[in-house]
């Protein structure tokens, strides 16, 4: 945020409300949102800031650090807060790092067409109604200046793969301890907000430059911002990265009790238990409920939640017992139960659905194409606990992949760490066994891409050295090796040129 005279009270005044005698912002092991844990204690505040009366909060009071940690989390599973008063706090630990999605995960983001929308903010009970989250950092900016000027547009809207969270599902994780919400979707594109004092600004234009390309000269400087207004319209893919930051949330409350749908496969099947477990899915016409939950069960498993994908399986059998998803015969796509099995931490189970069902629909297939079928399979879809040998084929996969779809550096470094060590123990089955035949002398150009496109060239260089394979230059002087390598790493990988 731009340094205006206002910020060393506002920091002064939310420092002294946070604390109070002795105290300290931010003690605890979870994150709080930016700066909302500063908020004021004032009885006002906390009636002002019910979270029932705010469950679509803004996050652009959010800091780098906290928007990265939400969107890593998101990135592959639902997010859990403890939301009271005017603080919202992510909850980092609550869920399950070895079986990702199990409480949940977020579809594919819907973009949609979109439009410039603006709050002008003029008084301390405004800022509430809009902004509560962000009471704490921006409160003294309302009494110096003449009005907060916020502008934000949404680009698209990520959801949910489960319609509720039970206490039932959280109860067991210790790092769920104290959720009461969890973030049911959130909006994505860009925003810019700051201290305004020219209020003559028209209904269409903006005071931060949206919609003319970073050029008008009458624009104000923006305290803070997330994304680019300015490319909100663009239709280069390129451009629209900066129209992808999450700016706002939709909450829901954690349910007490237990899951219904865990309810409902403890009793009877019937036609009272099968309604309670559907309460919350959206109700379908009878005749055609079934191929909905398929749909419903095939959205899950491209989001990666694979226990959610399972439940919408479940139901839909009940429906259609004559196609059930479990019996290959039926005719039914063998390959996605299979693969939600895998994604919900039962690789072997999951491999072998995969093999019956290769075995039933295809079986002109040798056990040998059927196995190296299920293999691929499990490297894109396996979680939990995996065998030696699927662990590797899974590092070396998710290498290739992110030589292409760009992850972080500690990614790069991790699975090739995994990667060079199972290469030591795991044999190759046959001499057709090519992935693990040939995959020690490639590991290290593929690890090194991997790294190239996170934007780590010095790691990209170190991976490269550490795997590449001496005997190529048995010949070669020593004193020359290096140079050979370098020119080698640079030719494939380009960006890494010196």
């Amino acid at each position: 945020m731009n340094s205006t005279p206002y910020l060393g009270l506002l920091a002064l005044t939310a420092f002294s409300a946070a604390c109070g005698p002795g105290g300290a912002p931010g003690a605890g092991g979870s994150r709080e949102g930016g700066q909302s844990k500063l908020m004021g204690e004032t009885f006002a505040g906390k009636n002002k800031c019910s979270p029932e009366n705010h469950e679509r909060p803004f996050i652009i009071e959010w800091d780098a650090t906290d928007m990265s940690q939400f969107e890593s989390i998101a990135s592959n599973d639902v997010v859990f807060v403890k939301y009271e008063g005017c603080k919202l706090t992510v909850l980092d630990s609550c869920k399950d790092d070895s079986v990702r999605g199990s409480l949940g995960s977020y579809k594919p983001v819907e973009w949609t067409s979109g439009s410039l929308e603006k709050l002008e903010i003029k008084t301390e009970a405004e800022l509430y109604a809009s902004l509560p989250l962000g009471v704490a950092t921006l409160g003294v900016d309302i009494l110096v200046n003449v009005f907060l000027g916020v502008e934000y547009y949404v680009a698209g809207t990520r959801s949910a793969t489960r319609p509720a969270v039970y206490a039932s599902d959280v109860g067991a994780n210790a790092g769920c301890k104290g959720a009461t919400h969890y973030v049911y979707g959130y909006n994505l594109g860009a925003f810019a907000l700051g201290s305004a004092k020219d209020t003559a600004v028209s209904a269409e234009g903006s005071l931060y430059g949206f919609g003319a390309g970073g050029s008008s000269k009458k624009s104000s400087k923006a305290d803070k911002q997330g994304g680019d207004l300015t490319l909100c319209k663009s239709e280069t893919a390129t451009e629209i990265q900066g129209c992808k930051v999450p700016i706002r949330l939709t909450l829901r409350k954690i349910e007490g009790g237990e899951n219904p749908d865990q309810t409902a496969k403890k009793a009877p099947e019937t036609d009272a238990s099968l309604n309670k477990a559907a309460k919350l899915e959206a109700k379908f016409e009878a005749s055609g409920e079934a191929g909905e939950r398929f749909k419903s069960a095939q959205a899950k498993h491209t989001a990666r939640d694979g226990k959610g994908c399972l439940a919408e399986l479940d139901k839909h059998d009940k429906l259609n017992p004559k196609e059930k998803s479990t019996e290959p015969k039926s005719g039914f796509p063998h390959y996605l139960r299979g693969q939600c099995v895998m994604l919900s931490g039962q690789c072997d189970a999951g491999k072998s659905l995969v093999r019956k069902g290769l075995a039933t629909m295809q079986g002109d297939q040798s056990p040998e194409q059927i196995d190296a079928h299920a293999d691929a399979l499990a490297r894109m879809y396996c979680q939990g606990k995996m065998n030696d040998r699927d662990t590797l084929l899974q590092a070396v996969h998710n290498l290739t992949m992110a030589g292409v779809n760009k992850k972080d550096a500690a990614y790069c470094q991790s699975n090739y760490d995994t990667a060079k060590r199972l290469f030591k123990t795991v044999k190759a089955k046959d001499e057709d066994d090519t992935q693990i035949v040939h995959g020690p002398r490639t590991l290290y150009n593929t690890a090194s891409r991997c790294a190239t496109k996170a934007g780590d060239c010095n790691l990209a260089w170190k991976l490269y050295k550490d795997g590449y394979p001496l005997e190529l230059m048995k010949k070669t002087k020593d004193d020359l090796k290096e140079q050979i390598m370098r020119s080698s790493f640079e030719t494939t990988n380009q960006k890494c040129k010196k």
